[in-house]
């Protein structure tokens, strides 16, 4: 049973204080970036007890995915297939990349190939500490931090990479309306049925399949407001920022610079990338990265939507980086992993 208790409430101002202080300074995205580092710099410096409880997160991603399901009409699903031979390539970069990765981690510390394999996927997170869970005896500090890690460094410095590219595009703010109450109602239950369908991140996906399905048959939605876009934000914010332990840092030297290594490589990859796509498509630079760089499709959504980038594209190269993760990296780390035992 859910109670708003007093550490929830205590999490929630710290998170709000960060996102206040982060737009006062004017830096981006503060309801995202102000409410992580709020909360990551209380989680680990002091003895204040955090709480979070999911439904928060699941309702920021209820919304940011109604949001993206908005921008799916017709004419940008068109244009999503002229990216299809972009993202099989970029993915088999990645791929290419992960065990390059992998087999560095493993040369230059103490894990085992397979413990590495685990810890550098880049991208689905909660399949892959879940993977890692059901092994039993794989190393779940060192994995868990060099996934967490991945995705800080990328949420955290991504907007901060984009704040002066890709021009300065505003967006329209919608209205709050009961017929808008009502589509979030129905899209929360959407993102419920996925979530028990086992589909990744469902409670984002749930509201953007509805929400494409809606456009394709010409019925108008109302536009979301930007403040709600803003609490969602927070909400996820919050829960990224309590990621990260302080049990967690208790790990070698080496472990944690090769975990920075890893991640840097990937962003730096994507960056390099990018710039590619910009030369064969007329992508704007926000667009390409954050399709590119492996940040999770529920993190790099948000993102995308708050810095007006073209979020359908986003959505497309993320959902089959998940696809690929889900279909073929972790069976393939399963397999080995299952080799080496035996």
């Amino acid at each position: 049973m859910f109670v708003f208790g007093r550490h929830i409430l205590i999490t929630l101002c710290i998170g709000l204080i960060g996102a206040v202080v982060f737009q006062l300074l004017h830096i981006p995205m503060p309801w995202l970036l102000g409410a992580i580092t709020a909360v990551l710099i209380v989680q680990l410096s002091t003895n204040v007890q955090l709480r979070w409880h999911s439904s928060f997160r699941n309702f920021g991603l209820i919304v940011a995915g109604y949001s993206i399901g908005f921008a799916f009409t017709p004419e940008a699903v068109q244009d999503i297939k002229l990216f299809l031979g972009s993202i099989v390539v970029i993915n088999v970069i990645f791929i290419l990349l992960f065990f390059g990765v992998s087999y560095l981690v493993a040369k230059r510390t103490d894990l085992d190939f397979a413990t590495a394999l685990t810890c550098c996927v880049p991208g689905g997170m909660a399949q892959v500490v879940a993977f890692a869970e059901e092994q039993g005896d794989m190393d779940m500090v060192v994995i868990t931090f060099f996934q967490i890690l991945r995705v800080l460094l990328i949420v955290g410095f991504v907007p901060l990479m984009l704040t002066d590219v890709g021009g300065n595009s505003t967006m329209s703010n919608g209205m709050y309306t009961w017929g808008l109450v009502g589509i979030l109602i129905v899209c929360g239950l959407a993102g419920w049925i996925a979530q028990k369908l086992k589909i990744p991140t469902g409670y984002m996906l749930g509201p953007v399949f509805l929400l494409m399905g809606i456009n394709m048959v010409g019925i108008e939605v109302p536009r979301i407001p930007v403040s709600l876009l803003h609490i969602a934000q927070l909400m996820v914010g919050i829960h990224i920022g309590l990621l990260l332990k302080k049990e967690d840092l208790h790990l070698s030297k080496r472990h944690i610079f090769y975990a920075f290594v890893s991640a840097g490589i990937y962003i730096g990859a994507a960056y390099g990338l990018t710039f590619l796509m910009k030369s064969l498509y007329s992508l704007d630079f926000r667009t390409g990265f954050l399709s590119i760089v492996p940040g999770g499709l529920d993190q790099m959504g948000i993102i995308a939507a708050s810095v007006h980038a073209n979020v359908t594209i986003v959505t497309a190269f993320q959902l089959f980086r998940i696809l690929v993760i889900s279909i073929f990296l972790v069976p393939v780390v399963k397999m080995f992993v299952k080799k080496v035992k035996t």
